[in-house]
């Protein structure tokens, strides 16, 4: 199976987040990624996983009680509607080896913001995710 493409679920006026589209987000298991893009380019902010639902994850994410740096984005554009980000873009790779897929896009020696996460364009993956130089992320128990 391969990575979907980016969903966008866009900020209103007031700088409220639509999630209404995390519903073409399966709910089951496997890896996620939020991102932002600037111009044409995506920037991942996050790579996540989930043994359940990728949805339900995502959801708590895009509601504030996720990761603290994806809370703090959304917070911030409530606080200055004017910030120019006008969405925040999701995408998902369905699979039961979530842990291994996971592991396999961080890098433990360079991570940007959320959990952190470098990004290039590898055949196969949206926009904005990268493989290469992370096999040594190491798994959880």
């Amino acid at each position: 199976m391969a990575w979907s493409n980016w969903i966008e679920c866009k900020f209103d006026a007031k700088g409220n987040l639509d999630t209404s589209r995390l519903g073409q987000v399966p709910n089951g298991a496997g890896v996620y990624a939020i991102a932002t893009k600037t111009g044409w380019r995506y920037n991942t902010h996050y790579v996540g996983r989930s043994g359940r639902s990728m949805r339900g994850r995502l959801q708590r994410h895009l509601g504030g009680s996720g990761n603290k740096v994806i809370a703090g984005l959304l917070r911030n554009k409530q606080e200055r509607p004017s910030d120019p980000t006008q969405a925040v873009y999701v995408a998902y790779l369905e699979t039961r080896e979530h842990k291994l897929v996971e592991a396999a896009y961080l890098d433990a020696h360079d991570r940007p913001v959320a959990n952190l996460i470098r990004a290039r364009l590898p055949e196969g993956l949206p926009e904005g995710l990268r493989e290469d130089a992370v096999m040594k992320s190491p798994l959880e128990d």
